[in-house]
C-alpha cells in the first residue's frame, strides 16, 4: 500500500521503478516506445533483425539500397585489383569505365541474374564470383526474412487525442482521452489498462497508482472510444490541479490491447500523457456521424481532437 494525498491507493509497479529523477522524464515516447537506453553490454546489445523490422520504412529502404552499393563496389574493387584482365567482354580501354563494368557485373553476380555480357575467364574470377554469388543468396535470403517480417508483424493502428482533459463528468470531475482505430480492418475484445505516475513530495520518490475507469473493455473500436477516470474521492487525482500535476512531473500511461478480426492477432498500443498535456475546464465535441448512400457510417479521425470551453 502506498499512502499519496492523505489517503491509501494500491500501488503499480510498471517495472520503471520507483527512483525520481532531477529532470523531468517521459517513460513512454509519444510513438509509444519506451523511453529507456539499455547500455554495458557492448555488442551484445546489438539486435539487427529487431532493429530492421523497426525502423522506418524509407529508413529502412535507404539502408538496404546504401548497403547493397557498398557490396557491389567491394566485389568490383576486388576483381579490378586481383582479376583485371580475366574477364571477357570488357570492350572499354579506359580504366574507370572497366571499372563500372565491373560494378555491374558484380550486381548481376550477386542477384545471379547473369546477362553473360561480361563474363570471367581465368579461374581466380570464376572463384571470387561463385563466392559473391553465394553471398548474394544469403544476403537476400535475409532481406526477404526482414521484409516479410516488416508486413507481418501486428501494427499498432490506434490514434489518440492530442490532449487529455479534465471534463465535467456527472456531478463530478474526470480525466478522459479518446482513441480510434485508424484502420479499416476491425478490433474486437479490447481492453485498456491506464496508470498514473507521479512524484511524492513526502517522499521524494516517484509512486504508481492504477485509474479504475468507467469502461476499461469494449467489444467492438468501430467509431471512437473515450476513457474516463471519474476522479471522486477515491481517485490519487483527487484534489489535484494541473499546476500539482506539473510541478509532481505526473504521466498518464495508457495500454490498450485488442485482436484484429482479419488475422486473429493479438495488437498492443501503448501512450503517455504527460501533465503538460493535461486541459483543465474542456470537454470533447462529438465526433460526427454521417450516412452515405449506401448506408455506411462515416467519422472523421480528425474529429477526436475537438474540444470546446466548458
Amino acid at each position: 500500500m502506498a499512502i499519496f494525498n492523505g489517503k491509501k491507493n494500491n500501488e503499480t509497479e510498471l517495472g520503471f521503478g520507483s527512483k525520481n529523477y532531477k529532470d523531468s522524464v517521459r517513460f513512454l515516447n509519444i510513438d509509444g516506445t519506451v523511453n529507456v537506453k539499455r547500455t554495458g553490454m557492448g555488442m551484445a546489445n546489438l539486435d539487427p533483425y529487431h532493429w530492421l523490422t523497426t525502423i522506418p520504412f524509407k529508413k529502412f529502404i535507404f539502408i538496404t539500397l546504401g548497403f547493397y552499393t557498398i557490396v557491389n563496389l567491394f566485389f568490383a574493387s576486388i576483381y579490378f585489383t586481383l582479376c583485371y584482365n580475366s574477364f571477357g567482354g570488357l570492350e572499354s580501354s579506359k580504366g574507370s569505365e572497366r571499372f563500372l563494368d565491373l560494378v555491374y557485373f558484380s550486381s548481376q553476380t550477386i542477384t545471379t541474374v547473369g546477362y553473360g555480357h561480361v563474363y570471367p575467364k581465368e579461374h581466380l574470377a570464376s572463384l571470387i564470383a561463385s563466392f559473391e554469388s553465394l553471398f548474394g543468396l544469403m544476403l537476400f535470403a535475409i532481406v526477404t526474412g526482414v521484409l516479410f517480417g516488416r508486413f507481418s508483424r501486428p501494427k499498432n493502428s490506434l490514434l489518440y487525442s492530442k490532449n487529455i482533459l479534465l471534463a465535467p463528468y456527472k456531478d463530478m470531475t474526470a480525466l478522459m482521452f479518446r482513441v480510434a482505430n485508424t484502420k479499416q480492418y476491425e478490433l474486437i475484445e479490447n481492453e485498456a489498462n491506464v496508470v498514473m505516475t507521479i512524484k511524492n513530495p513526502t517522499t521524494n520518490k516517484r509512486e504508481f497508482f492504477s485509474l479504475p475507469l468507467e469502461l476499461d473493455k469494449i467489444n467492438f473500436l468501430a467509431l471512437s472510444w473515450t476513457i474516463v477516470h471519474p476522479i471522486d474521492e477515491k481517485s490519487p487525482l483527487y484534489g489535484l490541479s494541473i499546476t500539482d500535476l506539473q510541478e509532481r512531473d505526473a504521466e498518464i500511461i495508457i495500454l490498450i490491447k485488442g485482436i484484429t478480426d482479419t488475422f486473429s492477432q493479438t495488437v498492443f498500443s501503448r501512450q503517455s500523457y504527460k501533465a503538460s498535456q493535461f486541459l483543465d475546464k474542456r470537454k470533447f465535441v462529438p465526433v460526427k456521424q454521417d450516412v452515405n448512400e449506401k448506408g455506411r457510417v462515416i467519422i472523421s479521425l480528425e474529429d477526436i481532437h475537438v474540444f470546446e470551453n466548458v
